[in-house]
């Protein structure tokens, strides 16, 4: 079952269109990452979907309702996390989920305070102000205001942007466990493939306003030609390796060769390889096809 739908959007900004004839599927309980450069209109559709802009054109349902003709009942299962949080710095962290609590009219006594912030992994003790938290505890703190209505579906705009790995790894496990444990739906918005890896099980890919490509990250990966390895036991010169037939010399190094497979399986090649005297020890299926992929659907945009 589908908990967002979304068929032809279109939105202009100022006489340039930035969203045109948008189409996109997102399914009740997946993790689902929005990729695209910057710039591509990630926030625009997010913040479309969360019912903050009106949009131009096109059909948006949002929990099996019409976004143009919403009632208070489906806002209140869904929440979102914009990329600027617009913390109070001031504020202690409990103080702060107090504040937004009262914001969505709902008084969050100590004990809901304590419950949100153990689960996202922040010490309900601690008394310092919000300015004195790292990147990633507001990060998590964020998320923890984004459960304060306990939504069905939530939208992250660029949630591990300017963290360390660890920082985005802790966000990664958070998430995974939100997904998991409370059947959270998740819209990631990001232009970090690692994010996508890590945690998506279905994506979709924004470039030039449109999706250019929606699916699985295995169809993601099966969309491009397979990159491999082969270790040889002694040298072999790189216009030998040109002549076997279905593989695209890449680049040869230290007794590898990195090629991509055209029209050919990698057993094929070994056999092609022995047939004509090179000595083949090891092969590796190298995985990087999604970047690939995502580059040449973007583009090349980084």
């Amino acid at each position: 079952m589908n908990i967002i739908e979304v068929e032809n959007l279109q939105k202009t900004f100022h006489g340039k269109e930035v969203l045109r004839d948008l189409s996109l599927t997102v399914g009740r309980g997946d993790i689902y990452g929005f990729l695209g450069p910057n710039g591509s209109g990630k926030t625009t559709t997010l913040r479309i979907l969360f019912g903050l802009l009106p949009k131009d054109g096109g059909r948006v349902r949002v929990m099996g309702q019409d976004i143009d003709r919403q009632d208070g009942a489906v806002r209140k299962k869904i929440n979102m996390l914009p990329e600027s949080h617009g913390f109070y710095s001031w504020m202690r962290g409990t103080e702060y989920l107090q504040y937004m609590g009262g914001l969505y009219g709902r008084h969050l006594d100590k004990s809901m305070r304590r419950y949100l912030l153990e689960q996202v992994g922040l010490n309900p003790e601690d008394t310092r102000s919000i300015r004195q938290y790292s990147r990633g505890m507001k990060q998590r703190l964020g998320i923890a205001r984004t459960l304060i209505n306990n939504p069905e579906l939530i939208f992250l705009d660029e949630p591990t942007n300017g963290l360390d790995p660890k920082g985005r790894r802790d966000i990664h496990g958070l998430l995974k466990r939100l997904n998991r444990e409370r059947s959270v739906t998740i819209v990631l918005s990001t232009h970090i493939l690692d994010d996508v890896e890590h945690l998506c099980n279905r994506i979709g890919i924004l470039s030039q306003g449109k999706i250019q490509y929606q699916g699985t990250l295995k169809g993601a990966e099966n969309e491009v030609a397979p990159h491999y390895k082969f270790h040889f036991r002694k040298d072999v010169e790189s216009e030998t390796l040109k002549s076997i037939p279905g593989i695209h010399v890449l680049s040869v190094e230290n007794g590898w060769l990195h090629c991509r497979l055209d029209g050919a399986r990698p057993d094929q090649v070994v056999a092609a390889m022995v047939e004509t005297g090179i000595p083949v020890s090891q092969v590796i299926r190298e995985n990087d096809s999604l970047e690939e992929m995502y580059l040449r659907r973007t583009g090349g945009a980084s």
